[in-house]
């Protein structure tokens, strides 16, 4: 691998969103710590103060759209770009009128409520969402993060400036991969930043949705695993 592998995981997701199988996939990786600040630009400079040298980040959702904001700040820095369902748009209004409520409920003590009803019911394949175990981990790493990193992160997302310009901009190769049932960020959002991409591989997995991670793992790791061969 030419370049450190920095794993940049969504909202209220923390390392265990990584399976062994993908980080086997990503030898050397390092988890960014997205818990502490409230900007996506803060976040990203975090992530690239943590590590030195050529980097390859690697992100979902949010973890995508501070992988982001990395190749903006340090394009000199990007080895490649691994971006999972994720946004490189400012948040849709809808979505930025909607997070002050769910601050304030959470602050109020309902995290479990918002995380649980409003949230991770709405990011799975048709196929997957009845897992109880993975419900489970989605309800578990939400909970140890903990209302204060919700609110932080629901800020992050909702003030988060439009990154569709980095794209075309950037000297690296993209991987973009998404589940085929996301409603969060749809294939066709994923189609469009390809074709933005100077170098671009698209993959649409089936029978998974938002929560590609965890839904098809495996998919995801043999996708990573021939595209960082031909990357080295």
């Amino acid at each position: 691998m030419p370049a450190t592998p920095v794993l940049l995981a969504g909202n209220m997701c923390d390392a265990r969103l990584w399976t062994e199988e993908v980080r086997a996939a990503l030898p050397g990786a390092v988890d960014a710590d997205l818990s502490q600040d409230d900007s996506v630009a803060v976040m990203a400079d975090r992530a690239l103060a943590a590590v030195e040298g050529a980097l390859l980040p690697v992100g979902f959702s949010m973890g995508g759209i501070v992988a982001l904001a990395m190749a903006e700040r340090a394009p000199e820095r990007m080895a490649g770009l691994v971006l999972l369902d994720t946004n490189a748009s400012a948040d849709l209004p809808e979505r930025a009128a909607a997070r002050p409520r769910q601050q304030a409920e959470v602050r109020a003590g309902a995290l479990e409520r918002v995380v649980v009803e409003e949230l991770k019911p709405n990011y799975l394949a048709a196929a997957n969402r009845g897992d109880a175990a993975m419900l489970a981990l989605l309800r578990e790493m939400a909970l140890a993060l903990g209302p204060d990193v919700f609110v932080r992160q629901s800020e992050a997302l909702r003030t988060r400036p439009d990154l569709r310009h980095v794209l075309p901009a950037l000297d690296a190769p993209v991987l973009l991969m998404c589940g085929a049932e996301d409603r969060l960020c749809p294939p066709d959002w994923h189609q469009a930043l390809a074709g933005d991409a100077r170098v671009a591989t698209l993959h649409v997995v089936q029978d998974a949705g938002h929560m590609l991670p965890l839904e098809q793992p495996a998919a995801l790791a043999a996708a990573l695993t021939s595209w960082t061969k031909d990357l080295a």
